[in-house]
């Protein structure tokens, strides 16, 4: 006996939804339009910068900054829509608040904050979030800040950091260029699991003088692999503070993720001081 089908197998065109805040899933919707699989990617929140000291072009003239925080981490999972509770739980991770600048007080200055985790499904899709930077602790220009950056977050971990290293502080002198410290150290990607880029160092300058004690350092890549840059976020180097006048003493963001293997998108997410991301792809197989 021969048995002969009519028409076609028609497979839906792949569903693209993206989080941005708190929100349940509901995949009973979408096994009803037919939908079958599911995609997901996790960026945890990058963690806030801490604060520095801003004398505003008086007393000791001294602008020094706090670190930067660490990138998020990535995460990307994959399963069946009929493995999913209903409703799946949602959580995106937000930026770390930044800490307290003050006039004069080190002791009135405060660390970032660190970044928040984000997932898909509880724990088993989940980044965490990148580490606030410290806080400048000297008002000097002679003395280590030790503003160093924030570790960036780590996919598959709900606790902060775990990731690339955050930079540490050099140590300045009144005419510059002092003992440099170090760059935010590059997170890396092994397969399905991201680390955020180290967050940079604060450096330190002078009102009005263009003199740089020391300068700040870069921030380290998120979620690098050089055979695979697809979702890699890059880290910056340190830029100017345009009041001060003094050269590079801002430090550079630790780098985060892109969902670009799920959306096509070039957009960062999870950078120092940047929210996180949940993004899903759903499609019919």
């Amino acid at each position: 006996m021969r048995i002969e089908l009519s028409g076609s197998l028609v497979h839906l065109d792949p569903l693209i939804i993206a989080f941005t805040q708190d929100q349940d899933f509901l995949p009973e919707v979408y096994t009803a339009l037919g939908y079958t699989h599911f995609e997901a990617i996790s960026i945890g929140g990058g963690g806030g910068s801490g604060g520095g000291i801003d004398t505003n072009n008086t007393g000791t003239l001294i602008r020094n900054y706090g670190g930067k925080g660490g990138g998020g981490g990535f995460y990307r999972c994959r399963g069946l829509l009929s493995t999913l509770p209903t409703p799946c739980p949602v959580v995106v991770g937000l930026a770390g608040a930044d800490g307290a600048d003050h006039a004069s007080l080190p002791a009135s200055v405060t660390d970032g904050l660190d970044g928040g985790f984000s997932s898909f499904n509880d724990t088993s899709c989940i980044a965490s979030g990148g580490r606030g930077g410290k806080g400048a602790d000297s008002n000097s220009d002679t003395v280590s800040t030790v503003a160093d950056g924030g570790d960036g977050g780590l996919g598959d971990r709900g606790v902060s950091g775990g990731g690339g290293a955050g930079g540490t502080a050099g140590t300045p002198t009144s005419t510059g260029p002092g003992t440099p410290g170090t760059d935010g150290e590059d997170g890396s990607l092994n397969g399905d699991i991201g680390a955020g880029g180290g967050g940079g160092a604060g450096g330190v300058g002078k009102f009005g003088t263009e003199i740089t004690c020391v300068a700040a350092t870069a921030g380290g890549r998120g979620s690098y692999n050089p055979g695979y840059t697809l979702v890699y976020g890059p880290g910056t180097d340190p830029t100017a503070d345009p009041d001060s006048l003094a050269e590079d003493i801002v430090p550079g963001n630790g780098g985060g993720a892109k969902a670009s293997p799920l959306n096509g998108l070039p957009t960062v997410h999870g950078q120092s001081g940047q929210d996180g991301i949940v993004i899903i792809r759903l499609t019919s197989e």
